[in-house]
């Protein structure tokens, strides 16, 4: 596991780059969306509420930073037609592609394995690990007419610890971790693109107030805490590093 960046130097930018970051309707997505459009960066939201990604929008734009775009489109549900013609638009509308950030993640309730139903490990599997490839795959061609490719994958620590009870959850974002290693090392040595991980730890979201909702959040670190990584990880200060996991 390597250290999170903390502070990024006044070199980092991602002055010219487009990003398409999901799950930016809320939690950490929308931290992302909005820090990669402050560094100057053209970002294309995607989530499924689509007021939530009207207001992020008009934030970018009040704020002065280049215009973003809005692509719905629920994950969970999602064909491959609809994954072909999400980065058609982003073709067709922008032209470009310089980095992909999952942000997006399906959570059930914790539990036992042995609860959860064939739509339950459905909608795990399509979110948390299907849609990131997906992504990758039919946006790959948009890395190689802008010569720059950067993933960021969101994963989680009980990836890692696969502790009772947080079942489909932690198996999915473990597809995950291995998804990220096997497509990384796919790219080395014969195309300039590159893959990571971020896996936050305990931190004051959304997603955390679901599955621990008697905590005292406020000693938490915060979702902007997160941020400098992936910036770092989405710059080009980071093009020689691929295959890794940021996390506490």
């Amino acid at each position: 596991m390597k250290t999170p960046i903390e502070t990024l130097n006044s070199e980092v930018t991602l002055e010219g780059k487009t990003i398409l970051v999901t799950g930016s309707s809320g939690g950490i997505g929308r931290s992302v969306a909005l820090a990669c459009a402050g560094m100057g960066a053209t970002v294309i939201l995607n989530g499924r509420n689509l007021t939530a990604l009207n207001e992020i929008y008009d934030s970018i734009l009040s704020q002065g930073n280049p215009e973003p775009a809005i692509v719905e489109l629920d994950l969970a549900e999602a064909t491959e037609a609809e994954y072909i013609n999400l980065c058609g638009i982003v073709k067709s509308s922008i032209g470009s592609l310089h980095g992909v950030v999952h942000c997006a993640t399906h959570l059930t309730e914790l539990g036992r394995i042995n609860q959860l139903d064939l739509t339950s490990w459905e909608q795990l599997f399509r979110v948390n690990v299907i849609a990131p490839a997906l992504l990758i795959k039919n946006c790959e061609p948009l890395f190689a007419e802008s010569g720059y490719g950067s993933v960021v994958l969101t994963s989680d620590n009980h990836a890692l610890s696969l502790d009772a009870y947080w079942s489909g959850y932690a198996i999915s974002k473990s597809a995950l971790n291995a998804y990220a290693t096997l497509q990384s090392n796919e790219w080395h040595g014969q195309k300039s693109y590159r893959i990571n991980l971020v896996t936050p730890g305990p931190i004051n979201s959304p997603m955390r107030s679901r599955t621990h909702p008697g905590e005292d959040r406020g000693h938490l670190r915060s979702i902007d805490s997160l941020v400098p990584t992936y910036l770092y990880l989405l710059s080009d200060s980071s093009h020689d590093i691929s295959g890794e996991n940021f996390g506490y």
